[in-house]
């Protein structure tokens, strides 16, 4: 990606002008070490932009357009350039509170970074997440380019328009809508990912494919071996899907910013925050969301919308590809089941919860009791052993 001449870069960068900065995840950092005097060259190869060589996998249909557009970029006065590199704390503690992007916002300031630079953000989603909402908020808002580095980011996370950080004791709770300037997925990150990360970003991929692709459904289920051996041969495509059915909603989904109460896309998430919080975020996002998926196909099951074989055979799935469907907090069952009011009031105070009807089907639910929730728990244990 970075590679002086690179398509993508080149034309993600071709309308910013002045300073910009850029903030990279401590993880990635330490995996990477020579990441940021990688940027700082692809930044300075932009000063004398030799003619772009795309890569293989670009589409020939959006070449053209971006390859001329980066070339109007370079005859502009005030051409990109990197003013600031900055490591920050990957995961949850970068979301822990303001600091963060606070940091951000305070550095587009000391580095004269206007709404015609950008800000950069290389890491997992977290990442994404407190230096987006910085950038948001910094001259109300600073162009955002987010380089995403785990499977989780790449596939679900960086398609959305959603930043925030956890405050209170809830996750996300404060934030914003912040649409990217620009995404650039890069597959070698994912080649120093800790197994845990790599595992976990799949959550999403079935996710997805259960509400949107019964194809890619039983892709999944033929490839789970190979993506367990991290074979990129049978994992880049379904990442690629994946991303690309989260970006397809966001763009023609009708509701990109939630101005209604649907979340088609939260399918599996009212349990999966809750756990988080409640693990003190010990359970990384993608490991909750399977835990969660599993729980909503079993209340599925209970509301008599989905059949139980089904169930079992999604089960089957995150089980195959090494993700967890119990966790210990899942008897805790009061606690956990304050976690869909909590959900119910984040939504703005209509619960509307997509729940399974078949693969590739779901049907909104609008209210779900203790009881039904208790008796899924039962379903899922039964079915988990």
């Amino acid at each position: 990606m970075l590679t002086p001449g690179n398509l993508a870069f080149a034309a993600a960068l071709a309308q910013v002008h002045g300073h910009c900065v850029a903030f990279i995840d401590s993880g990635v950092a330490q995996c990477w070490p020579k990441l940021s005097h990688e940027l700082m060259a692809a930044f300075a190869a932009l000063q004398h932009p030799p003619m772009a060589t795309g890569p293989k996998n670009v589409h020939a249909e959006i070449i053209s357009p971006l390859q001329q557009s980066a070339h109007t970029a370079s005859a502009q006065t005030l051409l990109p350039s990197l003013a600031h590199v900055e490591i920050i704390p990957g995961g949850e503690a970068c979301k822990d509170g303001l600091q963060f992007a606070q940091r951000v916002a305070k550095i587009c300031f000391d580095h004269g970074v206007s709404r015609h630079g950008a800000v950069i953000a290389i890491g997992g989603g977290a990442v994404l997440d407190a230096v987006g909402f910085g950038a948001a908020i910094a001259h109300r808002g600073v162009r955002m380019i987010r380089i995403p580095t785990t499977t989780l980011a790449q596939d679900d996370s960086a398609m959305g328009v959603k930043c925030g950080v956890n405050m209170f004791g809830h996750k996300n709770a404060l934030g914003c809508f912040a649409t990217p300037w620009a995404v650039l997925c890069d597959e070698q990150f994912l080649s120093t990912l800790p197994s845990e990360h790599w595992l976990g970003g799949f959550s999403e991929a079935v996710k997805i494919a259960l509400l949107k692709d019964a194809p890619l459904f039983d892709q999944l289920e033929t490839c789970a071996t190979s993506i367990v051996s991290r074979d990129m041969k049978f994992a880049a495509p379904i990442l690629r899907r994946s991303a690309w059915l989260h970006r397809e909603h966001i763009l023609n989904g009708g509701d990109p910013f939630e101005v209604g109460s649907a979340r088609p896309l939260d399918h599996g998430h009212w349990s999966a925050h809750r756990l988080e919080t409640l693990s003190h975020f010990a359970l990384p996002h993608g490991q909750a969301v399977s835990i969660g998926i599993a729980l909503d196909a079993c209340l599925a099951v209970e509301l008599h919308l989905l059949d139980q074989s089904v169930a079992a055979r999604i089960i089957r799935l995150l089980q195959s590809l090494q993700l967890p469907v119990w966790h210990s907090l899942l008897e805790s069952d009061q606690e956990l089941f304050e976690g869909l009011e909590q959900f119910r009031q984040h939504l703005g105070g209509n619960l509307a919860i997509p729940l399974l009807t078949a693969i590739g089907a779901t049907r909104e639910i609008t209210r779900i009791n203790v009881d039904d929730f208790r008796k899924a728990v039962t379903v899922l244990r039964t079915l988990a052993s």
